[in-house]
């Protein structure tokens, strides 16, 4: 086999960068030299194979990439690999004579640009490349290790490292020790954003879905969006600028909310940075730690309010319930009249019947007459009540540093028992000295759990409801308030064998000896309805029985 590929040969072009210090101009120039390569030798290009920010340490078979061209059925669609360079292939030596090894067994030629007389046929030739796989595996090492001792030294000095910018911040120049370095700031556009978040999930009660819709319909920008046209508004040479118009979904709002970035504290590998046992804060916070612990109460309860609950599903659905306890749902059918006009039913019905057999108790209920019902129902027993809300006042837990702290001060004493150096040990006990010191502060309040305060809103659930418009808001404000309405009877009948039955929060709240009372979401939404049913059947005594 030659190593001077002839005309009309399949050639496949690989290109790649790594996460070091290549941007993506490098994927051009490997991409220019290939193409005048290929065009000179008059090859047949069947590939042109892109692997962007893929290590050189990534096996060849495992990159998203060349790894398809790796396995059949494209690896019979190629007779040559062509790249720039060979760490292009990888930098690690063993990956290296693997892939070698494959193309070899495989009748297959590698063309280097940079290394025309590379033969991979005769062992020596093997041999030579092998050489420089290590050279290249040895360099990727150092610039592993450059990059790691860069990492702590900026998580030492509150240093912005790179990459995606977590969202209410951006990076700026800053002077550092003589030399320019990033720090984050609040980022203008996007910091308010972060409050307004806050406010409308954490204060008002919105649901993550209607902010979403709100932010698609105003056409805010997601993170790597807003990233990219601040890229490219500044036009930063080697930076992503193309903006893709992603839309904000709840999964994606919701890790940015979780994240305690937004108190001001440096994440490493997705958990806060601690330096002496406390969270190092790098930035300032957009909210403050009783915010934080306010929103992530709130977004945890919009969770479980809403488990098992579709978005398209009935304002209803989680509130009105079957006498067997089962959640109802909307459905709807068309019937055809005695005059030929073709006429749609609505109507409620038990989930029961999602499993093809319906329980003793299921009755189908025409919509607008069970959302009549509901409705007086609720205002009848619970319009005069004044609504009240709660406000969480967040707990302290000091365990988890109080064992890291121990921890550290048992191999600090281990240390200075084998240091030589005066010098060292004086260093070493000064910090076992601090850490001391902290440890006894924390472990004068281990743990103090959270707890809610109940306060009057002055407004009554009548006012409340005569303010919303619609059942769209109706439903859910009923259901994140605690509010299960039971139907009994059947839809044709009158008097006191057909109601609604209304399970307050109080009432729960009674049998459950928590003060979940106002707008606040049940923290457990199975045993929340659970205790509602078992009230509900109290109420109906020897009722019980098909309606």
């Amino acid at each position: 086999m030659s190593y001077r590929p002839s005309p009309g040969t399949r050639v496949l072009k690989m290109r790649r960068i790594g996460r070091d210090s290549e941007d993506s101009s490098a994927l051009a120039r490997q991409a220019a030299s290939l193409d005048g390569a290929a065009a000179q030798g008059r090859f047949d290009v069947v590939g042109d194979v892109e692997d962007s920010f893929i290590s050189g340490a990534v096996h060849p078979d495992e990159r998203p990439g060349l790894g398809r061209w790796m396995r059949e059925p494209l690896w019979y669609e190629w007779d040559a690999i062509m790249i720039t360079s060979l760490d292009r292939i990888t930098r690690n030596q063993t990956h290296w004579e693997m892939f070698a090894d494959k193309c070899h067994q495989g009748g297959k030629d590698i063309i280097c640009l940079d290394d025309p007389s590379l033969d991979i046929t005769p062992g020596n030739g093997r041999m030579i490349a092998y050489i420089k796989a290590t050279q290249a595996q040895e360099y990727r090492e150092a610039i592993v290790q450059k990059r790691r001792s860069q990492t702590q030294y900026y998580r030492d000095e509150s240093l912005w490292g790179g990459g995606t910018w977590p969202f209410g911040y951006r990076p700026v120049l800053t002077e550092c020790q003589g030399r320019q370095r990033y720090r984050l700031v609040i980022d203008p556009v996007t910091g308010p954003l972060i409050r307004e978040a806050y406010e409308r999930i954490g204060v008002q009660g919105w649901s993550m879905s209607r902010l979403c819709e709100d932010w698609n319909k105003r056409g805010v920008l997601t993170s790597q969006d807003y990233q990219r046209s601040v890229n490219a508004d500044e036009k930063r040479a080697g930076a992503r600028t193309a903006v893709k118009g992603t839309r904000w979904r709840t999964s994606t709002l919701g890790k940015i909310l979780k994240k305690p970035i937004l108190q001001g504290i440096a994440m490493h590998k997705g958990e806060p940075l601690l330096r002496d046992g406390t969270p190092v804060r790098w930035a300032d916070p957009i909210l403050s730690d009783e915010e934080f612990a306010r929103l992530q109460v709130a977004v945890t309860a919009l969770g479980r309010h809403r488990a098992g609950i579709k978005s398209n599903a009935s304002p209803m659905a989680g509130v009105l319930h079957c006498p067997c306890g089962r959640r109802m749902y909307e459905n709807s059918s068309v019937g055809k009249l005695t005059t030929g006009e073709i006429r749609p039913h609505r109507y409620f019905r038990c989930s029961s019947w999602s499993n093809g057999k319906a329980c003793e108790f299921s009755v189908s209920w025409p919509q607008d007459q069970l959302y009549v019902m509901a409705e007086r129902a609720f205002l009848a027993k619970s319009g005069h009540v004044e609504i009240t809300e709660r406000q969480y006042v967040p707990g302290r837990d000091n365990r988890k540093q109080i064992k890291e702290l121990e921890r550290a001060i048992d191999n600090l004493a281990q240390s200075i028992a084998l240091a030589v150096s005066p010098a060292v040990v004086s260093s070493l006990t000064r910090t076992m000295e601090r850490h001391a010191a902290r440890l006894e502060v924390l472990m004068g309040e281990p743990f103090v759990p959270g707890r809610w305060e109940v306060t009057g809103t002055g407004r009554t659930y009548a006012e409340r409801w005569s303010a919303m418009r619609a059942w769209e808001e109706k439903g859910p404000f009923l259901r994140e308030a605690g509010f299960r309405l039971f139907v009994w009877g059947h839809p044709r009948a009158t008097g006191r064998d057909v109601a609604v039955h209304v399970i307050t929060p109080t009432d729960v709240a009674e049998r459950v000896g928590e003060a979940r009372t106002g707008s606040v979401e049940p923290s457990d939404e199975e045993a929340w309805n659970l205790e509602a049913l078992k009230i509900f059947r109290e109420v109906l005594g020897g009722e019980m029985g098909n309606p």
